[in-house]
């Protein structure tokens, strides 16, 4: 994953941890799409409960969820902590370097050239 936006030049990683609020966000939506197939299958096949569909489908979900929709969790995640904490000036001005093609850290940005 690249460590800044290509569009604006925002820093992914804004602070130490910051990944854990996108695993978190990930790991939500996988349990609620594991407790809702359980629950709508459950629901669905009443009163002879279909267990081993059911079964299979959740075990894919809890398989395929948490790897297809982690690029997605972590940018749901940045944009939670922009609304909780918005960028502060020297951020927006690490931003604007790296859009004009150095890091924040004075380095060449590989994705610029």
């Amino acid at each position: 994953m690249r460590p800044r936006c290509r569009t604006c030049g925002y820093r992914w990683q804004r602070q130490p941890g910051f990944s854990l609020g996108a695993t978190t966000v990930n790991t939500i939506v996988t349990f609620g799409l594991f407790g809702l197939v359980i629950l709508v299958g459950c629901i669905a096949t009443y009163p002879d409960i279909a267990t081993v569909p059911i079964l299979v489908v959740s075990l894919a979900i809890a398989v395929v969820v948490p790897v297809a929709f982690y690029p997605l969790s972590y940018t749901i995640w940045a944009a939670i902590d922009l609304a909780m904490r918005p960028l502060e000036p020297a951020e927006r001005a690490d931003a604007a370097r790296a859009l004009a093609g150095e890091d924040g850290d004075g380095g060449p940005n590989p994705g610029s050239t």
